[in-house]
């Protein structure tokens, strides 16, 4: 194999291994934008959204609604975003969400949890096609910001 070969395969590796983390790291703003967008759409204060580079995880705080059928949309809005803008994250960066799934349907009386959980994705999933532009904007913009500096989190005040 000539060295020019090698050369061209080398670079054809790294633009695969750059490609890879771009599509991980879009994932996961797609991901934790949708949690943001959906909760300020449905009225809260949104305190915050953070990609951790690092470990591929990310986090969107924001206030809890009195009613847990907003709360159950929050909650499913980040992997309903990625559904809907066709970028996958890995299963285990949702199970926070799962998590917190299923401790607020716990919280209700058993013979309103199904109706509760399908509200709660079909109040996400329109949430989400009305403001696809803003989870698109913030995901673009965590996007950019996440090799400035040196920072492992890129964090986003909103």
């Amino acid at each position: 194999m000539s060295a020019a070969t090698e050369d061209e395969e080398d670079e054809d590796a790294v633009e695969l291994f750059v490609a890879d983390f771009d599509a991980r790291d879009r994932a996961l703003t797609i991901h934790e934008a949708g949690h943001a967008v959906v909760a300020r759409a449905l009225g809260a204060d949104v305190v915050s959204v953070e990609i951790d580079l690092t470990t591929g995880y990310g986090s969107s705080r924001s206030q809890d609604f009195s009613d847990q059928v907003n709360n159950l949309a929050v909650c499913v809005a980040g992997c309903r975003a990625e559904n809907a803008f066709d970028a996958r994250s890995p299963r285990r960066a949702k199970i926070s969400d799962f998590r917190k799934m299923r401790k607020l349907l716990s919280a209700l009386p058993e013979v309103h949890r199904r109706a509760a959980r399908a509200e709660g994705y079909r109040l996400a999933e329109a949430t989400l096609r009305e403001h696809a532009d803003k989870v698109q904007r913030l995901a673009d913009e965590l996007m950019a910001r996440r090799w400035k500096d040196g920072a492992d989190t890129v964090p986003h005040r909103a």
